[in-house]
C-alpha cells in the first residue's frame, strides 16, 4: 500500500457525482426495507432474503464496483496522467493493489453495509443471519467485481462498457438461461457465499452454484484478474497505449 495513492485514489473515487448516485441507491436498498416492515405485511424472511439478493448482490453490488472498479486507475489513463503516476519509483504490485484496496473499501462501504442495514430493518425469522450472511458474502463479492474490472480498465478505455455488457448480458440474461453460465458469474458466486453463511431455511432462499464450485471460480478469477492487471500495468509506458 502506499499512502499517498491511496489519497490520491480515495480522493478521485468519491468526488465524482456518479457516487452520489451510487449512495442514493444504496439509500433505496434501506429504504424499501423500512417500507416493508412498516406495510401491513410486516416482516417476512423470504421478503428479506428475495431484497437482499436481487435488489442488493444482484443490483447493488456490481453497479458500485463497476464504478469504483474502473474508475480506480482508468480515469487517470484517460486523462493521460497516468503516464506521471508510472514514472515514479514505484513498483506496479504497489499501484495495482493500492488501487484495488480503496475500490473495495469504497464498494463495501456502499454495498455491505446498506445490505446488513436493510437485512435487519426488514425483519423475519433469522433476518439477523440473513443480513450478516448476505453483507459479509458481498464484500467477497465486491472484492472479486473490483479486481476483474481494474484489470479491465487496464486492458480497454472502454472498461465501463465492457463490464456494463457482463454485468446486463452475462449476469442478468445469459446466466439466468443456461445453467453453464452461471459458473462464471460472479453474482452466482456471491449467491452462494451468502447461502453457506447465513444457512437459511430452503423456502427461504437457495442458491443456484454449488459452494465448492463457487469458491474454486472465485479464487481462480481473482488470481487471473490481478495477474492481468500486474503485467497490463507493468508494460504501459503512457496513458494511449491502452485502446
Amino acid at each position: 500500500m502506499n499512502a499517498v495513492i491511496a489519497r490520491i485514489t480515495l480522493r478521485q473515487l468519491l468526488s465524482r457525482r456518479r457516487t452520489l448516485l451510487l449512495v442514493a441507491l444504496s439509500a433505496v436498498v434501506v429504504l424499501v426495507a423500512i417500507l416493508r416492515r412498516l406495510s401491513a405485511s410486516g416482516a417476512d424472511a423470504k421478503f428479506t432474503a428475495d431484497l437482499l439478493s436481487t435488489l442488493g448482490i444482484a443490483t447493488l453490488m456490481p453497479l458500485v464496483a463497476l464504478i469504483f472498479g474502473t474508475g480506480a486507475i482508468g480515469a487517470e489513463l484517460e486523462e493521460g496522467t497516468a503516464v506521471y503516476l508510472l514514472a515514479k519509483p514505484i513498483r506496479p504490485w504497489v499501484v495495482v493493489a493500492t488501487k484495488l484496496v480503496i475500490a473495495i473499501c469504497c464498494s463495501i462501504a456502499l454495498t455491505s453495509l446498506p445490505i446488513l442495514l436493510a437485512g435487519i430493518l426488514a425483519g423475519g425469522d433469522g433476518s439477523g443471519r440473513l443480513a450478516i450472511g448476505f453483507a459479509v458474502a458481498s464484500a467477497i463479492g465486491s472484492a472479486l467485481y473490483c479486481a476483474i474490472f481494474v484489470a479491465l480498465s487496464l486492458v480497454t478505455s472502454r472498461a465501463f462498457i465492457w463490464g456494463l455488457g457482463y454485468v446486463l448480458v452475462w449476469e442478468g440474461f445469459l446466466a439466468g438461461l443456461f445453467t453453464g453460465t452461471r459458473t462464471l458469474s460472479v453474482r452466482e458466486h456471491t449467491l452462494a457465499f451468502a447461502q453457506a453463511l447465513a444457512n437459511p431455511a430452503a423456502n427461504v432462499f437457495k442458491a443456484d452454484l454449488p459452494l465448492g464450485t463457487a469458491v474454486v471460480v472465485a479464487a481462480v478469477v481473482a488470481v487471473v484478474a490481478v495477474t492481468i492487471a500486474l503485467r497490463r500495468l507493468a508494460r504501459i509506458e503512457i496513458a494511449g497505449e491502452v485502446v
